[in-house]
């Protein structure tokens, strides 16, 4: 019965181990005028048989975070073939509001669900976050000009990428080539929702008139995000891979 027991436990040890390696965790230091001023974190794991979850932290850092502290955490849950959210959490603490969030697809009534509205949406439409995994996964040729829909807090966008030009990204001491593109996020119609009453920095500013996105994405290999820019209201954020 102990040896037993040991195989068992020495089983378990295995499948975590397994369960480790396949989680992928990215680090970038987001800029302000060249001063740092946010740590981002990512971590993609499969959760099970096409399902994976990607967990996006944000933290805010040096003289930023004395005067508009943000710890945001965001958790999306999406189909891996499909880049369907299929579930997205959020945890947000920063100096206008505090507060968790959760919404849910229900395939059989092809609705997302808060623990109290509920509202339609196309079979297929992403999040933002699951929108940056589909350009993770396909080469340009596949997904320049295309436009899929996409849900962001309540309100039906569409959004597309624009691929600009290929060119190399200094991460560390490394060259890497990169493919460039635009992101594109647009108002669509239908059903709009009132979900939070206050909405935190990052998903306010996302999708701002004006607002232009750029991603710069490793064009072999993992095919990681090296350079995110945000350019609105006469900002830019810049985020960079840090080297291992």
């Amino acid at each position: 019965m102990k040896i037993s027991y040991r195989w068992l436990l020495v089983g378990l040890a295995v499948v975590l181990l397994q369960a480790d390696e396949k989680d992928e965790k990215l680090h970038y230091t987001v800029t302000l005028l060249k001063i740092p001023c946010v740590d981002v974190t990512m971590v993609n794991k499969t959760v099970e048989q096409n399902q994976m979850r990607l967990d996006f932290s944000a933290k805010t850092k040096n003289i930023f975070d004395y005067f508009f502290a943000v710890d945001n955490q965001y958790n999306t849950w999406y189909n891996s073939q499909t880049f369907q959210m299929t579930k997205y959490a959020s945890t947000i603490k920063q100096p206008n509001t505090d507060y968790s969030f959760e919404l849910s697809w229900n395939p059989e009534t092809g609705k997302y669900s808060t623990s109290k509205q509920s509202y339609g949406r196309p079979e297929g439409s992403h999040n933002i976050f699951s929108l940056l995994m589909r350009a993770r996964q396909l080469t340009w040729e596949k997904i320049d000009t295309l436009w899929w829909p996409v849900e962001h807090e309540g309100k039906p966008y569409r959004g597309r990428y624009l691929w600009v030009d290929s060119t190399e990204v200094s991460v560390g001491s490394e060259k890497i080539s990169a493919d460039h593109y635009r992101l594109d996020l647009k108002s669509a119609d239908g059903e709009a929702m009132e979900l939070l009453e206050v909405s935190d920095v990052f998903s306010w500013a996302i999708v701002l008139d004006g607002c232009v996105r750029q991603l710069w994405i490793e064009q072999n290999g993992d095919r990681r995000i090296l350079r995110a820019k945000v350019s609105v209201r006469g900002f830019t954020l810049t985020a960079d891979l840090k080297s291992d």
